[in-house]
């Protein structure tokens, strides 16, 4: 038996594989939608939702692993969807702020090299260590903006 795959398949398959999630809240009298990927939607709920009253979370879809982070979350937070959206979020800017941390350790490490007794510095990596400063910059205040009281 001859099995062959074509190329429409593997785009199906792939397709499938990667899942967006879908939130339906009430914020206040109004009822939106958010979708797109976990990160995004915990972003766009904290950003809509701070300083309102009343957040209830309707519904949502989503793959497994986002299901049962979001169950968990919202577990942990006492079902409030604020205050679950904003450790998320913060959660994902976190990560991307120790990872460019331990890069720019290790870029600074490369970056002196020692020649007959003397310390030089390569430019181009203290030039990339400045940009990645830079994005911590960036991500520091996006943390200030996504702390919830």
């Amino acid at each position: 038996m001859n099995c062959m795959i074509n190329q429409c398949d593997i785009i199906c398959t792939l397709s499938e594989e990667v899942e967006e999630m879908e939130l339906w809240v009430k914020i206040g009298r109004t009822n939106k939608k958010f979708q797109g990927s976990f990160r995004s939607v915990m972003e766009s709920i904290v950003k809509e939702a701070k300083g309102k009253k009343t957040v209830e979370l309707l519904s949502f879809h989503a793959g497994q692993k986002e299901r049962r982070r979001l169950k968990r979350e919202l577990r942990a937070n006492g079902r409030d969807l604020l205050k679950t959206a904003s450790s998320v979020a913060r959660w994902f800017y976190l990560r991307d702020l120790r990872r460019i941390n331990r890069r720019v350790k290790e870029l600074k490490r490369r970056a002196k090299y020692i020649s007959k007794g003397e310390v030089f510095y390569c430019q181009k990596t203290l030039e990339r260590v400045k940009e990645l400063e830079n994005k911590l910059g960036e991500i520091k205040g996006k943390l200030e903006e996504l702390k919830v009281d």
